[in-house]
């Protein structure tokens, strides 16, 4: 399968069916975690529930899940397995020890995407700093959910950096939560053919 990226007609990340889907927590600088991978900021919209959030319908849509390693790494320390039922592989160069089913894949993304798409995927959650930049650089990310968590970290890791290509995004729509999170879902606006 030819994985290419979106243009008028076809040049989001419908790739040949595919969707790509990206729901993500941000401080209000910009960080998807703290030094060291620190996630503790987050539990300021601890009350708010995945289905509150817009998380648990996503989840009932999406049918892979393609996780870094680090995201993987950081949700093996959660306890419960978050994803029962759900295909998930883990974008990686290192050695993995699955517990859950979960399975590691390694290569350039539009290779990684198109063996997904051989397996049967449709509708792919994407998690992981690198991960989603590295969609976000091919133009394969075709909704974004973004909840920004009413807290600057000044230090951390970042979603958008610099190198990432000019794009343009519809607001499909935005609330807020009682915890002073806002949270904003886009989708991609197809470039127009030249």
């Amino acid at each position: 399968m030819n994985i290419e990226p979106l243009t008028n007609g076809s040049e989001s990340a419908e790739l040949s069916g595919l969707k790509l889907y990206v729901f993500l927590g941000l401080s209000l600088d910009g960080c998807i975690a703290g030094e060291q991978g620190d996630l503790s900021w987050m539990e300021v919209c601890a009350a708010e529930s995945p289905g509150d959030t817009g998380y648990d319908a996503l989840m009932a849509q999406v049918d892979t899940l393609l996780l870094g390693r680090r995201t993987y790494d950081a949700v093996m320390g959660f306890g419960a397995w978050p994803f029962v039922g759900k295909r998930v592989r883990v974008l990686t160069h290192r050695s993995l020890e699955p517990r859950h089913g979960e399975c590691a894949m390694g290569g350039p993304l539009r290779e990684v995407l198109a063996q997904l798409a051989a397996e049967g995927a449709r509708h792919i959650y994407i998690d992981g700093g690198d991960v989603v930049r590295q969609a976000l650089v091919q133009d394969l990310v075709h909704e974004m959910t973004l909840s920004w968590v009413p807290v600057v970290l000044g230090r951390g890791t970042r979603l958008f950096e610099t190198g990432l290509p000019g794009s343009a995004w519809q607001l499909a729509g935005s609330r807020q939560f009682r915890s002073g999170m806002v949270q904003a879902r886009y989708c991609r606006v197809p470039r127009q053919a030249s």
